[in-house]
Parts: structure tokens; sequence; C-alpha cells
């Protein structure tokens, strides 16, 4: 069977456990394992094996790497859904509908004494949900611009969630699209309810049509535009400093 007989998350062995929780598995975005908390050492590798497989119904992609917290592997998918399976043995525990399709990686952090999962869709929208019931809590759009997506998995700290907004602006563009006009930013949001604190941008000044695309064509080129940011925020508390 597909689905688990226990469907909720459990958290309880959270703490020395082994997992990779979000992009960088810190908020320092370190992206390294210590074989301690790894489980496992390069004597180890060859002697590895298929325990299971989970094929995702109708998709074929899936964008952002597993999350692995508390015995639970968290991903999203193209095809708009959040799932959180048993990371023992693949079953279901829970799987979310997003508005759009998800590729960042999943940022799992307890909130207001609450387990909750964050992570972004190709709409610009920002979601905070119970990670042990895989139920709505919240939903922010962070960017109204209409090619505006979120790649970078967001970064939990203190209480406030720090996400980069992208754009597909990149590739979208083609005879009679009036490019461009998006700008990057880094927003930073209250991981509790969801509710928008700051909002930087990448580009300071707000785009404006310059010259003609082409002669006769009645579409401007616009500027200065762009700085999308892709990767998950770095946090550093002794600077309070956010990098992108």
């Amino acid at each position: 069977k597909a689905y688990c007989a226990d469907r909720v998350a459990s958290f309880d062995t959270v703490a020395g456990a082994p997992g990779w929780n979000g992009w960088g598995n810190d908020i320092e975005n370190h992206r390294f394992q210590p074989a301690t908390a790894a489980g496992l050492t390069a004597a180890d590798v060859p002697r590895l094996k298929l325990k299971w497989a989970f094929a995702v119904p109708g998709v074929i992609r899936v964008y952002g790497q597993p999350t692995i917290v508390g015995g639970t592997a968290f991903f999203g998918t193209a095809s708009d859904k959040v799932f959180a399976l048993d990371a023992r043995t693949g079953c279901i525990k829970w799987q979310f509908e997003a508005d759009a399709g998800v590729r960042t990686a999943i940022s799992i952090g307890k909130v207001g004494g609450k387990w909750m999962a964050f992570f972004g869709d190709l709409r610009g929208n920002v979601y905070g949900i119970d990670a042990a019931a895989g139920q709505p809590i919240w939903k922010q759009r962070v960017e109204d611009h209409p090619l505006a997506y979120i790649t970078a998995a967001p970064t939990l700290y203190d209480g406030r969630l720090y996400v980069g907004v992208a754009s597909r602006e990149e590739t979208a563009t083609g005879p009679g699209y009036d490019c461009c006009t998006f700008r990057g930013s880094v927003v930073a949001l209250d991981a509790q309810i969801g509710k928008l604190i700051w909002k930087t941008y990448t580009i300071a000044d707000a785009p404006k049509p310059t010259v003609d695309d082409a002669p006769g064509s009645g579409h401007k080129l616009w500027g200065p535009s762009g700085g999308s940011v892709w990767g998950a925020p770095t946090v550093d508390p002794k600077a309070h400093a956010v990098y992108v």
C-alpha cells in the first residue's frame, strides 16, 4: 500500500538523528554532512544497496533534493505536490497540493511550538504548512510580476523566513514581449503567520521604458532589471546579515 498506517510525521527523534534539512543543511549553507551526523563512512559506500523506490504518479521531473528530518523525507514535484514519505519504508505520510510546481527543497523548523514545512512554488507563492500532517497554515505571494517564481529553499532563523525571488523572464522573452521588467528580491516573512516583514530588491530602481524594441514594433525595452535570486539565503547571526 502507498500510504503508511500512521499518517502523521514524527519529529521525536530530530535531536542528533541523521538528516538533511533544506538546501544547505544549516543557516550557513555549508552543504556538508559531518560523518557523525551522516551515520556512515566512506568504507560503507561500496556496500550500499537500494532499499526502496518511490514513483511519483504522473510526474517526469522532481526538482529539489529531498529533505530528511525526524525519519521523514520531504520533497516537491513539478505536478504541484509536496510529499512526506517514511524515510525507512517509502510509504506516504501525507501529500500537499500547492498552486504550482515546487522546485525548492523543503525547509523544516519548529515555530511557535509547531513543526512546520516551508517552500515556494513556480508562481511566486511561499507556503508554511504543518510538517506533521501536511495541512496548510499560511500562503503568501511575495511578488506580483507574472513571471516570478521561487527556486531557492527558504532559510528559517529566529522566527523569520528568508526567501529569494527569481523569474522566468530570462527565458520567456520573444516577439511582442516588453522585456525586461522583473527585479529580483529577498523577502523576510514571519514564519508563524506568513506576514511580510520586509522586502529588498537587488535592483534599486524600478524599470522604465527605454528604447524601441525594434522600429515599428510598438514595444519598448525596459530597464534596469534582472538580479534574480536563485539560491537559498545564508544567515550570519553574529554579523546580523543575510547573504544571497
